[in-house]
């Protein structure tokens, strides 16, 4: 099931809500769990980020499993 992230319009609560796509296709918001507010609005989280930086291609790890060599 889907996880969307919302925030609260009227205590600015970040919560994580889960919906099947039918239910949030049918207008389903969820109410806040802090302040019970029905003023909701979903948020779009990043993620992942790209690096532009050309520098880790060279080896210096950067994440990549690739750059692990085995003797």
């Amino acid at each position: 099931m889907p996880t969307y992230t919302y925030v609260c319009e009227q205590c600015q609560t970040r919560f994580e809500a889960f919906a099947s796509i039918q239910k949030k296709e049918s207008g389903w918001k969820p109410d806040c769990p802090r302040c019970g507010s029905e003023q909701t609005r979903q948020t779009f989280e990043t993620i992942g980020l790209v690096s532009l930086n050309r520098s880790s291609a060279s080896g210096e790890g950067g994440g990549c499993a690739c750059s692990l060599r085995r003797n």
